[in-house]
């Protein structure tokens, strides 16, 4: 673990294991007896970070030009200031070119924020006096907050101190407990220093659901020490690092709301596949998942889930959805309470593979479903659920549909790959209801891309992703409208376009494509402007996935 030394500003390594701590200047090797106090400086990253190589250069000439410096410079005088000899900051105290030091500390880093004396927050575009108000006026909040890397940060010191751009102090965690458990949605309990295992998966899951980073894997390993567990890194395999999160999670824990998710903005296009399983392919899976908790007392019978290479072995209360024309659809209750009503439990909606099978998929991946116990007099039990006892009808609370004769059955969930699809274009109508209404759509071009659903044009691969990817017809107005769009591969990475005409009436879409020549420079793509409506695209995350949004304008 390296530490900067707040009054020469020189990295020192310390050797920290447990029950042993060991140092050395760079350069040297003498030992020390113990790890020292140190404090840490939370921010986030600019564009020109001093970064580890640059301070162990011997000439800190580059170093001291970059921006980055004075943030070094102010986080070891504050901390000085302080009492402390030592300050830790992600910047500069990584080797990123060694991937065992990135791994230790990665693996570490939640420890680390743990066992820190003192953490400062830095917000660089908070003018304060809140700190999770970017100024007086704003309902922004700074970008710290939004940042996948920072909620650990949060979480873990026992005290924070709370700094504004122009480094002004601006209170300690405790001072702001209400507000930051307003705006990040994480219990006070946990903002506290409280046994986090005590909170459920999902809903520590749902922390995540609104933060960013820069890499998708980051998006897991950052929370690794939320869950207590430590694993390789892998960058470069994307998705698949959540699955193997959610893997070890199931190792450590029994909490079945790890399946309380659902895919949210209907994306559920994305597992719309043959092989839906309990895995979710992202924490923004788990957006709605703040309200799920656990039982403290397992449901007898109830087993620990395992995971095969196709999929997980779960012990599930099941009962045959009555509403479905298909013997082979089920509700599934999970071992986790949800909402405010004592006894209310989470569920999800299974399909059977094959009538004598125990093989089974999760549909309806948009959704998870409510079941309470219900009185002779049809009004739900204000106790809720018993988990200790047989349960013969619980009621799906959004429907008041009974359900009768649950038992429980170990089964098999077969869980589908991740998908690698490239950028899909998703058209939104007019946000205002009346024009919205007004907007019929008439055919699309080509048919095989489209999903109806969800008025989405879903390249199959990259190949298929061109520069006149597909075209829409609609009427507004009665009015008939041609609408292409695409996208071209620029040094930048995808640039997306999209261009709108009233229909001649003289070709069909599939001719007016072919023929439409994409000047993508041009306003409107070089197509005549419509004086009734237009069309703006940009790109989006949708479930963690990249996104083409074109949206319908009326003028």
């Amino acid at each position: 673990m390296y530490l900067i030394n707040t009054k020469t500003l020189q990295l020192q390594f310390f050797l920290h294991e447990a029950g042993h701590a060991a140092s050395c200047s760079v350069g040297t090797k003498a030992a020390a007896s113990s790890l020292p106090r140190y404090a840490i400086l939370s921010h986030t990253w600019g564009a020109n970070e001093v970064l580890f190589e640059d301070m162990m250069a011997k000439d800190r000439t580059a170093a001291n030009k970059k921006s980055g410096y004075s943030k070094i410079e102010y986080g070891c005088r504050r901390a000085a200031a302080d009492g402390f000899d030592y300050l830790w900051l992600d910047t500069c105290c990584i080797d990123k070119n060694s991937l065992a030091d990135l791994s230790e500390t990665i693996n570490s880093m939640f420890r680390w924020y743990k066992t820190c004396s003192l953490c400062y927050v830095f917000l660089e575009d908070c003018q304060g006096p809140k700190p999770y108000q970017v100024s007086p006026r704003s309902t922004s909040v700074p970008r710290w907050f939004t940042r996948g890397w920072t909620l650990q940060e949060l979480i873990a010191p026992n005290t924070i101190h709370f700094y504004s751009a122009k480094w002004v102090f601006l209170g300690t965690k405790a001072d702001h407990m209400d507000g930051l458990s307003n705006v990040t949605g994480i219990d006070q309990y946990a903002l506290g220093g409280g046994d986090l295992s005590k909170i459920s998966v999902a809903r520590r899951m749902s922390w995540m659901a609104n933060r960013r980073t820069t890499r998708t894997e980051d998006m897991v390993y950052c929370l690794l020490g939320i869950f207590g567990i430590t694993m390789p890194l892998l960058y470069g395999e994307g998705s698949k690092a959540f699955a193997r999160l959610q893997k070890e999670i199931m190792k450590e824990t029994d909490d079945q709301s790890i399946f309380a998710w659902k895919e949210e903005d209907g994306a559920a296009y994305r597992n719309s596949g043959e092989r839906n399983g309990l895995l979710a392919y992202s924490p923004l899976s788990f957006a709605s998942s703040t309200p799920v908790t656990k039982f403290y007392s397992p449901r007898p019978g109830a087993r620990r889930t395992a995971v095969t290479s196709q999929g997980s072995v779960a012990n599930l209360l099941l009962c045959q959805d009555s509403s479905s024309r298909s013997n082979d659809i089920f509700f599934a209750i999970l071992d986790c309470p949800i909402g405010h009503m004592p006894g209310v439990l989470a569920g999800i909606r299974l399909k059977r593979k094959d009538a004598a099978g125990n093989d089974f998929i999760r549909v309806d991946t948009s959704q998870v479903f409510e079941f309470a116990r219900c009185e002779k007099d049809g009004s739900l039990a204000l106790e809720g659920f018993d988990p200790t006892k047989e349960q013969r009808e619980l009621v799906e609370i959004k429907s008041r549909a009974v359900c009768r004769n649950w038992v429980p059955r170990t089964i098999r969930v077969l869980q589908s790959s991740v998908p690698q699809l490239p950028p899909g274009f998703w058209l939104v109508p007019p946000q205002n209801m009346s024009s919205s209404n007004e907007v019929s759509l008439q055919m699309v071009h080509p048919l095989k891309l489209w999903d109806s659903q969800n008025w989405l044009m879903q390249p199959s691969s990259a190949a298929s992703l061109t520069p006149k990817t597909g075209a829409a017809q609609f009427k507004y107005k009665g009015k008939q409208y041609f609408l292409i769009f695409g996208a071209a591969t620029v040094r930048e990475g995808l640039r997306p376009w999209c261009a709108i005409e009233q229909s001649s009436g003289r070709v069909t879409l599939e001719q007016w494509f072919t023929q439409f020549k994409a000047e993508m420079d041009k306003p409107n793509g070089g197509a005549r402007r419509s004086p009734e409506i237009d069309v703006k695209i940009r790109p989006a995350k949708v479930s963690g996935n990249d996104m083409f949004v074109m949206q319908l304008l009326t003028r």
